[in-house]
C-alpha cells in the first residue's frame, strides 16, 4: 500500500468510525506470542541459554513460560524475521551472531537489550542524531528500490494497525530501510547492531500505544507516512526533521503519556517547512 493508500484508507474508515467517535475506540491487546518474543530476546541479550547458541526446544520453552506451543511457535517466527535468530532444519533455533546480521565490511558493537527506562530514553536520544542524518542522506541517494522497501513496510505497519496489533518489526524494518537508502553503510551497520534495544524501545512505544484510543496509533503511522513522502521528494531538510521530531515524539509518548508529542492533537507537527531546520 502506497502512502496515498495509507491515506485514503484512513479516510474511507471515517464514516464508520463516525457513529462511536466519542466512545474511545480500543484496539486488541499486544499478543502473547508478542510478549513472549521479547522476552526471549531479553534472556538472549543476558546470555541465558545454552554457549551453544542453540535455544531450548518448543516443548521446554512452552513449560517453562507456561505457554503453548503454538504461542512458542509465533515467538520464533517473530525473533526470526527480526534477525535474532536462526533454525537449522533437524537441529533447532540458533542465536544469530552480530557478524551474521550486520554487514561483514564493517564491524557491529552488537548491543543486548536495554535493562532499564533510562537506557531506553539514552536509545531515543542516541537515535534522534543517527537516524535524523540517515534521513537527510536518503532524500538526497534514495533509489525505486530503498523507496519500494519503504513502502512495503509501511504497508505492513498498516495492516498491523488494522488487525490491532504491536507491528513493531515493520516499523523497525522502516527506519532500517531509510538507513540503507542513505548509501552509507555505516548508517545501516549501526542500526543493525542496535536492533535488540530499537526493538525492544519500539515494542515498548507501540504497546503502550495499543492501550490508547486507535487515533495515537494512527498519529504514529501519518509520521511515517510524512517522512517518507519528504525522502521520495528529495526534501533533505524536511526529511531530517521528520526523523527526528518522530523519534523524540515516540520518546515524549513513552514518558509523558498519550499527551505527548504528536498525538496532542492527534496530528503530526508542521514538520513539512524545512526552513525551519537548523543547518
Amino acid at each position: 500500500m502506497a502512502p496515498e493508500d495509507v491515506r485514503q484508507h484512513g479516510r474511507a474508515g471515517d464514516a464508520s468510525e463516525r457513529d462511536g467517535e466519542n466512545w474511545g475506540s480500543l484496539a486488541q491487546p499486544p499478543r502473547l506470542g508478542d510478549h513472549l518474543s521479547t522476552r526471549i530476546a531479553e534472556l538472549i541479550g543476558r546470555g541465558e541459554f545454552d554457549h551453544t547458541g542453540r535455544l531450548p526446544s518448543e516443548l521446554v520453552l512452552a513449560n517453562r513460560f507456561g505457554v503453548s506451543r503454538p504461542v512458542v511457535r509465533e515467538a520464533l517466527s517473530h525473533l526470526r524475521s527480526m534477525g535474532f535468530i536462526v533454525s537449522r532444519k533437524g537441529s533447532g533455533s540458533y542465536i544469530k551472531k552480530p557478524s551474521e546480521t550486520a554487514p561483514h565490511h564493517v564491524g557491529a558493537v552488537g548491543f543486548g537489550p536495554v535493562n532499564s527506562l533510562a537506557e531506553v530514553r539514552k536509545c531515543y536520544e542516541f537515535r534522534i542524531g543517527l537516524e535524523g542524518e540517515a534521513a537527510y542522506c536518503a532524500a538526497q541517494n534514495r533509489t525505486p528500490k530503498s523507496l519500494a522497501a519503504m513502502r512495503e513496510a509501511l504497508k505492513r505497519m498498516e495492516a498491523a494497525i488494522s488487525r490491532g496489533l504491536v507491528g513493531e518489526s515493520a516499523d523497525l524494518e522502516f527506519h532500517i530501510a531509510v538507513a540503507r537508502a542513505s548509501d552509507n553503510e555505516f548508517f545501516e551497520a549501526v542500526m543493525q547492531s542496535m536492533r535488540m534495544p530499537i526493538e525492544f524501545a519500539i515494542n515498548l512505544a507501540r504497546s503502550l500505544t495499543l492501550t490508547r484510543p486507535l487515533e495515537h496509533l494512527k498519529a504514529v503511522q501519518t509520521e511515517h507516512v510524512v517522512m517518507f513522502e519528504a525522502i521520495e521528494a528529495r526534501d533533505k531538510d524536511a526529511a531530517r526533521l521528520a526523523m527526528r521530531t518522530h523519534i523524540e515524539d515516540a520518546c515524549m509518548r513513552i514518558f509523558e503519556g498519550p499527551g505527548g508529542g504528536a498525538s496532542r492533537t492527534g496530528e503530526p507537527k508542521n514538520i513539512i517547512k524545512s526552513e525551519d531546520v537548523s543547518r
